[in-house]
């Protein structure tokens, strides 16, 4: 038996055959891929199989009821139950992973000491084009050290660039539930460390794909979703993580992090229409400081400026489309 598994929940079709490639022409093929069907339409099953039959190490299988469409957390952990191996890269049907990555994995996983391993990360659009070089992650890092940059703003973190132990997964009983999945991999990866020691891997990089089709890209959908996860993840931080903190941090230091980290999603949200400012101001209190007035006006002139630039967006687009490509 391998000592990794490769593990996608798969919806998607649209990049499906892209993320499996990628897999195959790893430069070490000491791995087995599984592929749990989430009920999607039939080209997954018949990319699979087309893949299966060139020669790459696949085990699918097709749940006949969707169960990312209420809980994706649930998804994801039935997914890693179909495997076996010792450790668990949970990837995307719709990401990439250079040549080296499986290669990399096992020079690292020679030591033993460590129950997370990430790689570093690039951006790249739905035709494949980087739009994004990632800065590298520190070579190793505490779990706590991470939780703290990740609310700075400090830390790209994406759930396909980390491989985990089994155990770890185990002893926590998986990824824990947030909606809609949000900040659910910040958190296990401090449950999965323990809030120790995270080391990442040097040599090859994880594609990450903005393509507009995975949940992060969907910005105006499940906004009441993730603020309800925003305020989880953060008492989370308040009760498992900040505890943990051994540095020279203070309550302050982290009281202040989190509101810069609140802020900064609320901002991501934006427009938040007039109804889900009730749930701001709930999930807001005593993590934003300042008034309800100036919540307000914050959401309202945000909401606005954000909502003015969607339709000069949009408005650009549309007339490109009309004017049709240049003969110049």
């Amino acid at each position: 038996m391998p000592a990794l598994a490769i593990v996608i929940p798969a919806y998607k079709p649209t990049f499906l055959r892209a993320a499996l490639d990628s897999i195959a022409a790893q430069a070490d093929r000491r791995f087995r891929v599984y592929v749990g069907d989430d009920a999607a339409p039939p080209e997954v099953r018949e990319i699979c199989a087309a893949v299966s039959g060139d020669g790459l190490d696949l085990v699918y299988h097709r749940y006949e009821q969707n169960l990312g469409g209420s809980s994706l957390t649930a998804h994801w952990n039935r997914c890693v139950r179909l495997s076996t191996e010792p450790w668990v890269w949970l990837f995307a049907d719709d990401d990439v992973m250079e040549p080296e990555c499986v290669a990399c994995f096992h020079r690292a996983d020679a030591d033993g000491t460590h129950d997370l391993l990430r790689f570093d990360t690039t951006v790249i659009d739905a035709s494949g084009q980087v739009l994004v070089e990632n800065p590298p992650h520190p070579r190793l890092e505490s779990g706590v050290d991470f939780i703290h940059a990740r609310l700075l703003g400090e830390r790209k973190s994406y759930v396909v660039e980390y491989a985990f132990r089994r155990e770890a997964f185990d002893r926590v009983g998986g990824f824990p539930e947030y909606p809609v999945a949000w900040c659910a991999d910040d958190a296990a990866w401090f449950l999965f460390s323990r809030g120790g020691r995270i080391r990442t891997l040097g040599g090859a990089k994880v594609l990450w794909r903005a393509s507009g089709l995975n949940i992060t890209d969907a910005k105006r959908r499940h906004q009441r979703e993730k603020l309800a996860a925003a305020s989880q993840f953060l008492r989370f931080v308040d009760e498992e993580v900040r505890p943990s903190d051994e540095s020279a941090r203070t309550a302050g230091d982290w009281r202040d992090a989190a509101e810069r980290w609140y802020l900064g999603q609320i901002r991501y949200l934006m427009p938040i229409g007039p109804g889900l400012w009730s749930d701001v101001l709930r999930g807001s209190a005593g993590i934003w400081h300042t008034s309800e007035v100036s919540k307000l006006a914050t959401l309202s002139l945000g909401s606005a400026g954000a909502a003015l630039r969607m339709l000069r967006t949009a408005a650009t687009q549309r007339l490109g489309t009309a004017l049709g490509p240049s003969n110049g």
